[in-house]
């Protein structure tokens, strides 16, 4: 029953992403006209406006003027609704899908789930409209990737996603202190040096950085790639549209360890961290590669949306999961985008569609895939 209610859902969701991945590239409004005909313009009623049926039952044409409809409208729908009701049957059985914190907290395991799913489809649809507006226009939206910078940290602790490697990182041991006959007391010094720390020293790297960007990318590249005053200035806004967003979640972070609200603060503590640090890795990764990468071949390396897009998704999956994700991601790029470009006259290939797909494969089968490394390749024979 979920699950139906997801697909269901999931359809009304993919009509709007159609919006979405239409208007937004092209700096238009997704509320406002209402839906239309873009032939000759006659709002589309409600009753042509329901998901997949409506497009099934006019046989993907205007009612009035008879144009014929791309039939990648009705494919997103039912794609949506097929994810959409993936989720939700995840959320309601993986082990790993609701927070512990919230648990702790009193919130019944049913609603924790539903929180956990509701949390992770804000990620997923995300990741989807992204990928197909780099894929059609080769940019990721402002719109869509500074927003999320925001939100993220705050949705990223209603599930725990960022929870699934804790052999490689766990917080937790920076809070607790353990004598010799094995009680634990509070030390939250060494927690609040760490993520202090990581957060005032990305800021301070990242604005530091600026000079040498702009030398980079204004006198490396080949006249024709090297950037103007206008591609500066969206640079300097955008490394501080992150700062201000690494400065509002490590500041949420230090509230509930100077306040402490209840027993789960803890918990809720490990996972802002995670949630931190993740949002630190996916940016500082990406940023490094792109600033080498452009050193070292005298070309653009990287593209600054793919930094602003990994970032969020670090949040989810924590610094250690999301380079996991920028590894599947490169090769995945590898094995599917070389025989792609070399087929499509040396076209580029955005780099953004990958990302996604190594998001999706870490945060749902990352368990897996370090436990394949780690216990299997690496393993003594």
């Amino acid at each position: 029953m979920a699950a139906l209610i997801g697909f269901i859902f999931g359809a009304f969701v993919g009509s709007f992403l159609n919006v979405c991945v239409h208007r937004l590239p092209r700096n238009e409004s997704v509320v406002n006209p209402p839906s239309r005909c873009y032939a000759c313009g006659t709002h589309v009623q409600w009753y042509d406006n329901l998901p997949v049926v409506s497009w099934l039952l006019l046989w993907g044409r205007c009612r009035w003027c008879g144009t014929t409809f791309s039939p990648r409208y009705l494919f997103l729908e039912l794609l949506v609704a097929g994810i959409t009701a993936a989720v939700v049957g995840w959320a309601f059985t993986a082990t790993s899908a609701s927070s512990p914190w919230l648990l702790a907290a009193g919130v019944t395991e049913p609603i924790a789930r539903a929180v956990a799913g509701a949390a992770v489809l804000a990620l997923v649809y995300f990741l989807l409209v992204s990928s197909l507006i780099d894929l059609d226009h080769m940019i990721i939206p402002d719109e869509l990737t500074k927003g999320f910078q925001f939100a993220a940290p705050f949705l990223a602790v209603l599930a725990g996603t960022n929870l699934m490697l804790p052999d490689l990182l766990d917080p937790g041991a920076w809070l607790w202190r353990q004598d010799v006959y094995g009680n634990r007391t509070t030390n939250v010094i060494p927690f609040a040096v760490v993520i202090g720390s990581a957060v005032l020293g990305s800021i301070v790297l990242l604005i530091a950085s600026l000079p040498l960007a702009r030398w980079i990318y204004g006198r490396l590249l080949p006249e024709a790639q090297r950037w103007g005053e206008a591609d500066h200035h969206g640079f300097r806004r955008g490394v501080q549209v992150f700062c201000a967003a690494l400065a509002l979640s490590g500041g949420a972070l230090a509230m509930v360890v100077a306040l402490r609200p209840s027993d789960w603060w803890a918990p809720l503590a490990v996972q802002g961290a995670l949630a931190v640090l993740g949002l630190i890795a996916g940016w500082m990764s990406l940023y490094l590669v792109g600033l080498i990468g452009t050193v070292v071949f005298a070309r653009n390396a990287m593209g600054f949306g793919d930094v602003k897009f990994l970032a969020p998704i670090g949040a989810f999956l924590g610094p250690v999961g999301v380079l996991y994700a920028f590894f599947v991601a490169a090769i995945l790029g590898t094995v599917l985008g070389l025989p792609m470009r070399l087929l499509a006259s040396k076209r580029e290939i955005p780099f953004g569609p990958y990302l996604a797909l190594g998001a999706v494969v870490v945060m749902f089968f990352g368990t897996d895939l370090h436990r394949l490394l780690f216990t299997v390749l690496l393993s003594p024979r």
